[in-house]
């Protein structure tokens, strides 16, 4: 209960101090309460807590995902390189919104009842609407629009799949089974819900323009920490109906289009956002290829973190270089010698999120298809990994673009705010935890298992 009554004082505190404190003040504020949700997962991890009769269960698989999301709302936060002053992008209401959408997603991970999941799916859907329409663009309020109604039609089938759940089972907590054809409408309809917003193929089409369309730091924690709640529910949902008929074939269809799709798109993108976006549409597939093996937790949250620390450095060096237009692939030429941390940062986050060792992306992805083995699916594990290998292109092509063109104009990119310690940060964690990969992997053993 802790962790819960720290996310949501600082959601308030942020809120209502941002009314007569400067922005700095709110950050830090919000900067302390995210950095005291962390100490609270240190003291309590691997216990269980229950509590309102079973709607709040705070076991080691949601300590696991609150970790991953905390840390990506903070590389956002730090991130997030004065793009206020730069490009007149309102900076207090970014950080009290990203407060809610993380206590929003804190609940997603910690019930097993799904009236609760979806009042927690929209405690985190509707910072998000606002946030991806804060920069006020036309650009920003189409991937805001889009956004939002998508969500607001994901929505309904997540609420139509509950239902016919409760049609199904006499009961809205997971775990009941049932039988018949509205048991079967009932499953597809909230995997059909959170696939929506776990960016699963053909779920996924808002991905590309929302990314590209919002700031970069809000494209950041959309990338992160929101897709770790997505799947913290997303492995609840799956876990608790089993593996058995449709379910298998549904989820095995929505991993390989997935990762299929989200790589074979990647490679004819011409913005290095929006071929990120493509990236993490293929990455939401190889993270559900964890949920056909028999203990499914430990990887899936293992690669949460891996992708959450990769991905959320790239964006970081692409919040430094966007100028309110998206980033261009020429934007990025030259980029080690214009700002050596953002090249090395770049590097390391392109990398491991093409799963090359010694960084965290190779152990990342080798957990989840190791799990998958585990089951037996080895024909799955085999196609992820082939369209592992063509997305390789894309992040070489990228690499490519900052390496090896030649900067039209060669001036250094003056590195703002806090900007350089969320990405030395982030850069020293992703090679450490690839260095050391029992360091990352160890803090989810304890998720043993998901609860239903």
């Amino acid at each position: 209960m802790t962790t819960l009554w720290i996310l949501f004082l600082t959601a308030l505190v942020t809120t209502f101090s941002g009314f007569f404190a400067p922005p700095r003040t709110v950050k830090a504020l919000t900067l302390v309460g995210m950095a005291a949700t962390l100490v609270s997962l240190a003291f309590g991890w691997g216990e269980t807590m229950v509590a309102y009769g079973g709607m709040y269960t705070f076991d080691a698989f949601a300590q696991g995902i609150t970790l991953v999301m905390v840390v990506g709302a903070m590389i956002a936060l730090l991130a997030d390189c004065d793009y206020h002053k730069r490009l007149g992008w309102p900076a207090f209401e970014y950080y009290p919104l990203v407060a809610f959408a993380v206590l929003g997603g804190h609940v997603m991970a910690s019930t097993p009842h799904l009236g609760v999941m979806i009042v927690g799916l929209e405690i985190l859907s509707i910072p998000l609407y606002a946030l991806a329409a804060s920069r006020r663009s036309e650009r920003g309020f189409e991937a805001s629009l889009k956004y939002f109604l998508l969500g607001a039609v994901a929505a309904a089938f997540f609420l139509y799949g509950i239902a016919l759940y409760f049609g199904a089972t006499g009961g809205f907590v997971l775990g009941a089974q049932g039988s018949g054809l509205v048991w079967a409408a009932a499953v597809m309809m909230l995997m059909a819900g959170l696939a929506f917003k776990a960016a699963l193929v053909p779920f996924h089409w808002w991905t590309p323009d929302v990314y590209q369309g919002s700031p970069s730091p809000v494209t950041l924690f959309m990338a992160t920490a929101v897709k770790a709640a997505a799947f913290a529910a997303f492995a609840r949902v799956v876990v608790s109906v089993g593996l058995g008929g449709p379910a298998f074939y549904a989820l095995a269809a929505l991993v390989l289009l997935t990762v299929f799709w989200g790589n074979l798109a990647a490679m004819v993108q011409g913005e290095a956002k929006r071929m990120l976006a493509y990236s993490s549409v293929a990455h939401a597939g190889y993270i559900a290829v964890a949920l056909f093996g028999p203990n499914p937790a430990p990887a899936l949250g293992y690669y949460l973190l891996a992708y959450a620390l990769s991905t959320g450095l790239a964006f970081a060096v692409l919040a430094q270089l966007d100028e309110g237009e998206g980033v261009p692939l020429r934007s990025l030429a030259g980029l080690w010698g214009r700002s050596p941390l953002l090249g090395l940062g770049w590097t390391v986050a392109l990398l491991s999120l093409a799963g090359l060792p010694p960084l965290v992306g190779f152990w990342g992805k080798y957990m989840v298809f190791l799990e998958a083995a585990r089951g037996g699916q080895y024909l799955i594990v085999a196609l992820a990994l082939f369209a592992a290998v063509i997305a390789a292109y894309y992040y070489l092509r990228l690499l490519g673009a900052a390496l090896f063109s030649k900067a039209e104009k060669a001036e250094p990119v003056a590195l703002s705010g806090s900007t350089p310690v969320g990405i030395a940060l982030a850069t020293v964690l992703v090679v450490l935890l690839g260095v050391l990969p029992g360091l990352g992997y160890g803090l989810f053993t304890a998720a043993s298992a998901i609860i239903r």
